[in-house]
């Protein structure tokens, strides 16, 4: 079997919606017939568990420590473990701060640990806000990295410093950019056209445009009741858009070996 698509998910700062994002897509991903890990790799604060209410998040910490196959480390969220039309989840205990410390040597393992869970046709690396060592690391190391950036101003800087980032650890590299919140998708295409005219001029390339979710209170209302977003409100504006990138991405995903075994021991 081939290796699974790792797809890094992240954001140039705290409060794009990331992490909603990263479960929703996992779903949508889930419903394009790919059997779908989500990994939380917040190695400082995980909470994807929260966002699905769930009271076990699986047991990345071993996985981490090479104490424990992926396999066995998972926990189911919709449907059998491994199996199509559902995900399951890797995750740390939610808040506990297990993994604050780890180490890049950690992340190594981790995602040399995740490249041969082939039972899987994607994973998702849902990644600690900001732009440290190590949360670049992964998005390097990914197969594809997609960078949530919202409408708001200072969004702009923080999207740049990631996009410049990835692109100086591989200078092939450039994130597929989701403006999440914007009002209209004319808000959404601005903010990107505004991040790609900077990357251009400073950067001489430009990354590629995934797709804009708007602001929907829905999405709100299933962040606070801990539920997922596409089951609760599956015809929400929101919930439409994640879906439309999720066939975007499902649609462009080569059938090639995955990078990361590489990539990961640089």
């Amino acid at each position: 079997m081939n290796a699974p698509r790792i797809t890094a998910i992240g954001s140039g700062k705290g409060g794009t919606g990331k992490t909603l994002i990263a479960v929703s897509l996992a779903h949508a991903l889930a419903h394009e017939g790919e059997r779908v890990l989500l990994c939380d790799a917040d190695l400082g604060l995980s909470n994807a568990a929260v966002h699905l209410g769930l009271d076990d998040g699986g047991n990345l910490p071993a996985v981490m420590r090479g104490a424990c196959a992926v396999a066995d480390a998972i926990v189911p969220v919709l449907g059998g473990a491994g199996k199509r039309g559902g995900f399951d989840l890797l995750s740390a205990p939610a808040g506990s701060g297990a993994l604050a410390n780890s180490s890049q040597e950690d992340a190594r393992r981790l995602l040399i640990a995740l490249s041969g869970a082939d039972n899987y046709d994607r994973i998702l690396l849902d990644l600690g806000a900001g732009v440290d060592n190590t949360t670049m690391m992964f998005a390097a190391a990914a197969d594809e990295a997609v960078l949530v950036m919202t409408p708001d101003p200072s969004a702009l800087t923080d999207a740049y410093a990631f996009t410049k980032l990835l692109n100086r650890a591989d200078s092939t590299r450039l994130p597929l950019v989701l403006v999440n919140v914007a009002l209209s998708e004319g808000e959404a295409q601005k903010t990107f056209d505004a991040l790609a005219a900077t990357a251009r001029a400073f950067l001489k390339c430009a990354p590629d445009y995934l797709g804009g979710v708007p602001r929907d209170p829905k999405a709100n209302d299933a962040v606070r009741r801990q539920c997922h977003l596409l089951t609760l409100y599956p015809q929400a504006p929101a919930s439409r858009a994640i879906e439309g990138v999720a066939r975007a991405l499902h649609d462009h995903m080569p059938q090639k070996p995955s990078p990361v075994l590489r990539a990961s021991m640089r």
